[in-house]
């Protein structure tokens, strides 16, 4: 079967469970979801489609929304998602079939995983203990997703009424990613050297004068602050004092490939 993964990430989250879930499958390949590749639209020859990404206040980011939207897909494929998560899992499965069902084409199944935390703008990193657990958790359950995908299982994640009924009013009152980049500011660390400018998924910073200069085009996704190699990028004053976190095992030239070419 041939397979499409699609994923979304800001810290190497997702793209460690699109590679790892690759690596399980006999015949897959992976897209980074960014603003560079958002002019691809049309996949009609992937026997399986994956969308693998974060939940960002209950629900998704907001440029997979755009690229699932635009997005051609053959009606027949099996689709499925993978969401990560830090905290509390929402209601994500519910916006994408319903994505999906604007183009008449079901999400077959539905997987959700904890993966370590990092919005820092609300809390520090968990533990390195607790970092490893999440990723041992990751390995296991990534066999028991390439088996579905393999069977073409259908897989209904549940979530409870309440969830459901509110999470889409509280995705829509807190998340405006756009909005959040004029707190981001940088420190006497900050050496110019436009790390944040590359592995910003929305072409969001450009550097002025050796300085990153955030354009309002913000997808929430912290990338620029977590990649920083002089943890020299602040939101407000919260992250001051707060550690950095990515994925340990995934490096910053890794996460910089995929894109379509």
């Amino acid at each position: 079967m041939n397979t499409t993964i699609y994923y979304f990430s800001g810290t190497g989250n997702c793209l460690k469970v699109a590679k790892d879930l690759s690596e399980q499958l006999e015949d897959a390949k992976i897209v980074k979801i960014s603003n560079k590749n958002m002019s691809y639209l049309k996949d009609t020859q992937s026997d399986a489609i994956g969308f693998v990404f974060p939940v960002y206040f209950l629900g998704i980011p907001a440029m997979l929304k755009s690229f699932i939207e635009n997005l051609q897909i053959n009606n027949d494929a099996y689709i499925f998602a993978i969401a990560t998560y830090g905290g509390s899992i929402g209601a994500p499965f519910k916006e994408i079939r319903t994505l999906l069902q604007s183009k008449n084409i079901e999400l077959s199944a539905e997987f959700a995983m904890m993966m370590p935390g990092n919005y820092q703008v609300l809390y520090p990193p968990v533990s390195p203990e607790e970092q490893t657990k999440l990723f041992k958790n990751e390995q296991e359950q990534i066999k028991s997703i390439a088996s579905a995908v393999k069977a073409s299982q259908h897989v209904t994640y549940k979530v409870s009424a309440l969830i459901n009924a509110f999470s889409k009013p509280l995705y829509s009152i807190f998340f405006k990613p756009k909005e959040k980049d004029k707190y981001f500011w940088t420190d006497e660390q900050c050496n110019g050297c436009g790390i944040c400018s590359q592995v910003c998924p929305a072409n969001n910073i450009i550097i002025k004068e050796g300085k990153p200069t955030w354009t309002h085009q913000c997808e929430a996704c912290l990338a620029c602050l977590q990649w920083c190699p002089q943890a020299s990028i602040q939101y407000k004053k919260s992250t001051v004092n707060r550690g950095r976190y990515h994925h340990p095992e995934i490096e910053l030239k890794e996460f910089l490939e995929r894109e379509i070419e």
